[in-house]
């Protein structure tokens, strides 16, 4: 890791946000091009299959993650780095977690709330359109399970822990958090993805589990579909 140069170290740090846009875009895409080929107002029809292609890329995506993952985690043990995922949950320490994340949400959802007062944003109008028509069972499964695994493979297991060979916890929590912020395209999301991620990243590391920010990952996003 010490002989890369620093192109070396960004590229290192970004591909895995490009392999999550590169399988959505390619999936989005062929959606699109068979709803213009099929129905008329192909781009409004697309919305209705914006939640599927979100949860088939997270399907998707866990591949390659994994596979990379791997590859980090035999460099540390080589290399002498500190590894987590030694640490094991338990059931209530799981359920702790989905509270949690369940709580960090809510009070990210009230800085959302507050930023939609004073910044113009298709956000709401947006999410409407996604999830308008869906079942709440559906919405869990993708948005709520599959997508928050995926994101967390890519931002977490992949970027925050790839930082975090490089420099301190507090430096690559921030960093990471930011990245995962600005992926989502939008200064509202950007805000409150930025936070949580953060949290996240803090969390995974302190408690040694990989799948610690999953489980608040999780809670967050179940949250945000079940609260009025």
């Amino acid at each position: 890791l010490h002989k890369q140069n620093i192109f070396q170290i960004v590229w290192r740090e970004l591909y895995p946000a490009g392999i999550h846009y590169l399988i959505g875009q390619i999936l989005g895409s062929a959606v699109l091009l068979w709803l213009a080929g099929h129905v008329g107002n192909a781009q409004e029809r697309y919305y209705s299959y914006t939640l599927v292609i979100t949860g088939l890329t997270g399907v998707l995506v866990m591949f390659p993650a994994v596979y990379f993952y791997r590859k980090d985690r035999i460099g540390r043990l080589i290399g002498g780095l500190t590894s987590v995922e030694e640490q094991r949950l338990s059931i209530p320490e799981m359920l702790l977690l989905l509270a949690a994340g369940a709580g960090f949400a809510q009070y990210a959802n009230v800085l959302v709330a507050i930023l939609q007062n004073w910044i113009s944003s298709s956000y709401g109008e947006t999410m409407t359109k996604i999830t308008s028509g869906k079942s709440l069972f559906m919405m869990i499964f993708w948005m709520g399970i599959i997508a928050p695994v995926a994101e967390e493979m890519i931002f977490r297991w992949l970027i925050y822990l790839r930082l975090r060979d490089y420099m301190r916890m507090g430096a690559a929590a921030v960093i990471s958090g930011l990245i995962f912020g600005i992926y989502h395209g939008n200064l509202v999301q950007a805000v409150y993805a930025s936070l949580l991620g953060i949290v996240f990243a803090y969390i995974l590391d302190i408690s040694g589990c990989l799948w610690s920010s999953v489980l608040l990952h999780m809670g967050a996003n179940i949250w945000s579909l079940i609260s009025p």
